[in-house]
């Protein structure tokens, strides 16, 4: 009997921990409200994923915004790598254009949204 009761409550206890840890993902997971572009290691500017549209960065990057997705559409650089990251939607993701110091990260969004360049 003793046994027993202490098999169930080990079946409890791991149900309730493999909730939480459930839990934890999925709001780890969450998609952000804005993307901060960063541009040799200086804010670039902040743009809300709820608007669809398109940012030059000095005639090197082009990024697109679109259902509440972000991808690189162009890029001067050589490799390309930025463009083949692909798309990204959930907070924390990012896309580097290495050769032209620009980081593309989505966050949470308590940042205040601009509409261009932040100095």
């Amino acid at each position: 009997m003793k046994n027993k009761t202490l098999r169930n409550d080990l079946i409890v206890i791991v149900i309730l921990f493999l909730i939480i840890e459930g839990l934890f993902f999925f709001k780890s997971r969450k998609q952000g409200q804005l993307i901060e572009i960063t541009k040799d290691n200086q804010i670039y500017g902040y743009y809300s994923l709820n608007e669809d549209q398109i940012i030059k960065i000095d005639q090197e990057n082009t990024i697109q915004i679109k259902n509440q997705k972000v991808k690189m559409i162009q890029a001067t650089c050589p490799d390309h790598l930025c463009i083949k990251q692909g798309t990204i939607d959930k907070k924390g993701s990012t896309i580097v254009c290495l050769p032209h110091h620009l980081i593309i990260e989505i966050k949470e969004g308590k940042e205040e949204v601009q509409d261009g360049k932040v100095y």
